[in-house]
């Protein structure tokens, strides 16, 4: 009896032996999970995701992506790069960022699991933190601006973690076709859970607090952390000390006493913080009380901008020079741009080609298109949420939609570096593709220049073509010489011998010519 108890609690579905090591058992598993998830994907059937389920396409969704694909993605360098599935245990993705320089993807999920993915291929690099229990959601990622390979998280435990990404160096345009710098074991939710890992070294508490932190940000000057909470409180962090500098809270009895448009704080949980890129001193937030504000640290009593009328109930706000965008939960005009200088609303994107099938917009991410050579001026406005059922470039010039790019379930977070965007939800699939528009930019291929450049070359190996064009210089040089010692002086403009002297430069230059 003894030794049937002893069995069954040592008892593993690996069937681990003596003869097998962890390692092959591991490998045999992920095989398996693959061969598994692909059949799966053969037979067209719902995934084992446990909150969300995903729905069949239907006719109209079929004849729906056939039109988009002939629309945004036929002759254009528009592509679906990776449409990558991931186990489902590990929660939706909340949130996700590139790293500055756009080698890896740091992605947080619903169960507190934070995993360093490539850049351009979504494989697992390593886990930076592992899944933590009860899960807790990670709501926001802001990379350091000057300390190198450093990254923070706001968890709704109340803490917001230090991560420290290790150096791997891999190839974005290059991958390695047959290569994977990860363990198979690291998507494993059994070796998260069971037995008893250790605390990740790459993730540390950096500031813990009661309540739960919803959003993040961090100013330009790399002096000053901004934390956004659940019991709508939003705190101002030193980031040598750790220490609260600053907290903008007003409590719910006084709210009562004070006009509604007086209130220069939020009553609203804070699900969105975004900080100036240039200005450190300059923040916008927006939370459940249907509020987007600007603040100034330099400001203790408030913020100094309200916008009301906005209804934010994700991280769905982005800042761009003197603009602000903002993503609402509404079925129409859920996504509107406003002037920080003006301070009022510029306009409401109504978009004019976006397909007449769909029940409403819904925004939970919204995002500035991140591409120094093509949107400096914040031109392309990206935006995903639960109506849509894609994701959406917009053009925010015309209101037109740029691209569309189908996405399986509802788009809580999404990036973008470059010509990359990475985008996922509730669905376990993460998708990379690539975004440029042919109709107002001139699209930059390499391969092109190369060959004119080759072809430039190969022109100027004929040395006599060189010394004509070398003599033809010369004489063109001393016609100028010749006219501009031919102008007169300030003094002598009312004489009329400017035009007699000019005239017979010109003979002389081309009779030279000739």
């Amino acid at each position: 009896m003894a030794s049937s108890l002893f069995k069954i609690s040592t008892y593993s579905r690996f069937n681990l032996s003596d003869s097998e090591s962890d390692i092959q058992v591991f490998v045999k598993e992920y095989g398996y999970r693959i061969k598994k998830q692909f059949t799966r994907e053969d037979e067209h059937g719902s995934s084992g995701f446990v909150s969300f389920a995903e729905k069949k396409l239907s006719l109209t969704d079929v004849t729906w992506i056939q039109e988009n694909h002939d629309r945004f993605f036929k002759d254009t360098p528009n592509e679906n790069r990776v449409n990558l599935s991931y186990l489902s245990e590990s929660g939706f993705v909340s949130s996700m960022i590139y790293s500055p320089d756009g080698e890896c993807l740091i992605v947080g999920h619903s169960t507190g699991l934070i995993q360093m993915r490539h850049g351009s291929t979504g494989v697992v690099i390593c886990t930076l933190r592992n899944i933590q229990f009860p899960p807790k959601p990670i709501y926001a990622l802001e990379y350091s601006r000057v300390e190198e390979r450093i990254c923070y998280a706001a968890c709704t435990d109340g803490a917001v973690y230090r991560i420290e990404i290790p150096n791997m160096s891999t190839s974005i345009d290059d991958p390695p076709e047959y290569c994977i710098r990860a363990d198979p074991a690291l998507e494993c939710f059994n070796t998260q859970f069971y037995g008893a890992p250790g605390i990740s070294s790459s993730s540390t508490p950096f500031i813990t607090q009661r309540f739960p932190a919803l959003s993040l940000g961090i100013t330009a000057d790399q002096t000053k952390m901004i934390v956004g909470y659940a019991d709508t409180s939003i705190k101002i962090f030193d980031m040598e000390t750790q220490e609260v500098d600053l907290m903008y809270k007003v409590h719910k009895l006084r709210l009562q006493f004070i006009p509604r448009k007086l209130q220069r704080m939020h009553y609203g949980q804070v699900c969105a913080l975004r900080c100036h890129d240039e200005k450190p001193f300059l923040f916008a937030s927006g939370a459940w009380d249907n509020t987007l504000r600007i603040w100034d640290i330099r400001c203790k009593v408030g913020c100094v901008m309200t916008f009301e009328g906005v209804n934010i109930c994700a991280d769905s706000i982005d800042l761009n020079r003197d603009h602000c965008i903002a993503g609402s939960w509404l079925p129409t005009q859920a996504l509107t741009v406003w002037d920080l200088v003006a301070k009022k609303r510029l306009n409401i994107i109504r978009v004019q080609n976006r397909r007449p099938d769909v029940d409403g917009e819904y925004i939970y991410a919204c995002r500035y298109w991140r591409s120094k050579q093509f949107n400096r001026k914040g031109k392309y406005a990206i935006i995903g949420g639960s109506g849509t059922d894609c994701l959406e470039v917009i053009n925010l010039h015309n209101r037109y939609i740029s691209c569309s790019y189908p996405a399986s379930g509802t788009i809580l977070a999404v990036t973008s570096h470059e010509e990359r965007i990475a985008f996922s939800g509730t669905a376990p699939v993460l998708n990379i593709v690539t975004f440029h528009d042919p109709k107002h930019e001139k699209y930059y291929d390499k391969t092109d220049t190369k060959s004119e450049y080759e072809f430039n070359m190969k022109d100027f190996t004929w040395f006599d073509d060189i010394d004509r064009s070398s003599s033809v210089l010369e004489r063109q040089s001393q016609a100028r010489a010749v006219s501009i010692l031919s102008q007169p002086t300030n003094s002598d403009i009312n004489q009329p011998a400017y035009s007699t002297i000019s005239q017979p430069a010109a003979s002389t230059t081309s009779q030279r010519m000739h």
